[in-house]
């Protein structure tokens, strides 16, 4: 398993993750083609070498018009992602960490998600640096990201908003589970996109298992920190563990009077709620009525939130959740070159050199429509030519 571990010694932003992954490897055209799919003005991207008590680094920086209308909603720079041609695990990881973000803003200002207005983050910096850390993660390969506890300063900053406590509300929402350090410094350790990010990539319960170092990269960030270089350095290795245990929250209850159109409709919408996996199975209740037993694996932290959906969504009365443990394969998402064309597929390390390649149902429902075939046949070939490739 490729892995990559962030020592965040002075913390986490879009420009220094960026930084950090072009100083280990990840080609800057790639990066720049990636902002070329999206409708915003022209980016260049400007890559400077720069040292700070003997590290040497580099400096990401945008260059670029920004047009005078600067914030953005959420919903906005969805379908800015959603409607390029950028590569689908891009795309996919892109939404996620701007997803993230939304919902720790609608949170704390108590506001639906589609609703929530980006200022500061929703700038073409912005995201350039989310979409570019995604395309840099892909090119290099990253199966699993890990991190290091974080810094946090004390005092307030100020932003649009006005001023906020430090770490500023959306970004502290964004870091729970995280493990957090107080340094006496009044600065943005972690700043709302690199909480978002982490929050996107890092299983904060998962402990980085034993590996081997392959390379390094530093990425210098904007401000001066006292004391210490403002510099985050990504760590780039192996590891030969290919499976982990974790703890997961399972929620049931069982219902005998919704329509398949609203189970359907809950399903799907615990998945955008945090789910893990979600099972609809049929059942006999009492005095003999057919029903329909949902049941929910998800993060421990999502208890509270998914068993208020599933009271408020469908019409039981109440909601059985326990403590459970799974073991789960190492896996990761890996774009191939098929005879039909890019294909995206999830590879899952069995150890003892064995794996298991399962073809991405959007990517090859993409292909059938293109080469009119059988959806049953484009999985096939792709899952034959992926496992071919990998030999």
């Amino acid at each position: 398993m490729k892995l990559l571990y962030l020592d965040c010694f002075s913390g986490i932003s879009g420009d220094m993750l960026l930084g950090a992954l072009i100083d280990l490897g990840a080609p800057p055209e790639i990066i720049e083609g990636a902002f070329k799919t999206l409708d915003i003005p022209p980016v260049r991207l400007k890559i400077t070498p720069v040292e700070e008590d003997g590290i040497s680094a580099k400096r990401v920086v945008f260059d670029f018009e920004e047009p005078p209308q600067t914030s953005r909603t959420y919903r906005y720079i969805r379908s800015l992602v959603d409607d390029s041609v950028l590569p689908f695990p891009v795309k996919e990881a892109s939404l996620k960490v701007f997803e993230q973000l939304a919902r720790a803003e609608a949170k704390v200002h108590g506001m639906e998600v589609d609703e929530v207005h980006f200022h500061e983050v929703g700038g073409i910096d912005t995201i350039c640096d989310v979409v570019g850390a995604m395309a840099a993660l892909e090119a290099l390969e990253v199966e699993s990201v890990y991190v290091s506890p974080l810094p946090f300063g004390r005092g307030a900053i100020r932003c649009r908003h006005g001023i906020l406590p430090n770490p500023a509300p959306a970004t502290l929402e964004l870091l729970k589970g995280f493990e957090l350090y107080p340094l006496p410094f009044e600065m943005e350790f972690v700043t709302p996109t690199g909480a978002a990010i982490l929050r996107s990539k890092v299983d904060p319960d998962r402990s980085l298992p034993p590996f081997r170092v392959a390379s390094t990269g530093y990425g210098r960030g904007t401000h001066k920190v006292p004391g210490r270089p403002n510099i985050l350095r990504a760590v780039l290795g192996f590891s030969e563990k290919v499976a982990v245990t974790e703890e997961v929250l399972v929620l049931e209850t069982e219902v005998d009077d919704e329509s398949p159109e609203v189970l359907a409709h809950v399903a799907q919408s615990l998945f955008g709620q945090g789910a893990l996996d979600v099972t609809l199975l049929p059942v006999v209740m009492k005095k003999g009525r057919l029903g329909t037993r949902i049941s929910v694996v998800a993060p421990i932290e999502a208890q509270k939130p998914l068993s208020e959906f599933l009271l408020r969504e469908t019409s039981t009365l109440g909601v059985r959740f326990y403590h459970a443990q799974r073991r789960i394969a190492e896996r990761r998402i890996v774009t191939v070159t098929t005879s039909l064309g890019k294909a995206v597929v999830k590879v899952a390390e069995l150890g003892e050199g064995l794996r298991r390649v399962t073809p991405e149902y959007d990517a090859c429902v993409h292909l059938a429509e293109i080469h009119h075939l059988p959806l049953k046949q484009v999985m096939e070939i792709v899952k034959r030519e992926a496992e071919k490739d990998m030999l």
